[in-house]
């Protein structure tokens, strides 16, 4: 799912001798590849101008997570303000420079789970605003309809991955009526 290779060499009788694990990261842009691919094409899935300026606060309380999720926001041209729990969560929100239209929220955060902080934030704020997309690794059926009930809006499943934030974003915005 991260675009890289696994294998094992064996060695003369057969027994795993070595084990070699290649993962992919960009280092530099990508102007060249990315100029000359098709707009909708795996190696530019979105444009970068589509959700310019989308504010966004993003709480996960794990770093490599918190990390990666920020960088293909980013990427796709949002500019976000991570968090690392559901406390800071809604002291951002809270904040007044914050205006934030979009919440990404980590369901299984330690102290306040991502229920509880869609919960305290839809009891005092819109029911509409703002939009929440939950982030987990939870494969049980029943999350979605439990995101639902607490007044989220969407569901992203980790490991997150470029074109899966894009279309839920963009599939979200779009249930809101909210122009990209």
């Amino acid at each position: 799912m991260m675009q890289g290779n696994i294998w094992i060499s064996p060695n003369t009788v057969g027994f795993a001798q070595s084990m070699t694990l290649l993962l992919r990261f960009q280092l530099q842009s990508s102007f060249g590849r990315a100029m000359f691919a098709p707009k909708d094409s795996p190696e530019h899935p979105n444009s970068n101008s589509q959700f310019r300026g989308l504010k966004i606060v993003l709480a996960d309380d794990d770093d490599v997570n918190r990390m990666v999720t920020k960088k293909l926001l980013e990427k796709l041209g949002c500019q976000v303000t991570a968090v690392s729990s559901g406390f800071e969560c809604l002291s951002a929100l809270s904040s007044s420079e914050n205006s934030s239209r979009l919440i990404l929220l980590d369901l299984q955060m330690p102290d306040m789970d991502g229920f509880e902080v869609a919960t305290r934030i839809r009891k005092f704020r819109s029911r509409n605003w703002p939009l929440i997309i939950a982030l987990t690794a939870s494969a049980e059926d029943n999350v979605w309809e439990r995101c639902l009930h607490v007044g989220m809006n969407g569901v992203i499943r980790k490991p997150v991955l470029l074109q899966g934030i894009a279309d839920e974003l963009r599939r979200v915005l779009h249930l809101a009526g909210e122009s990209l």
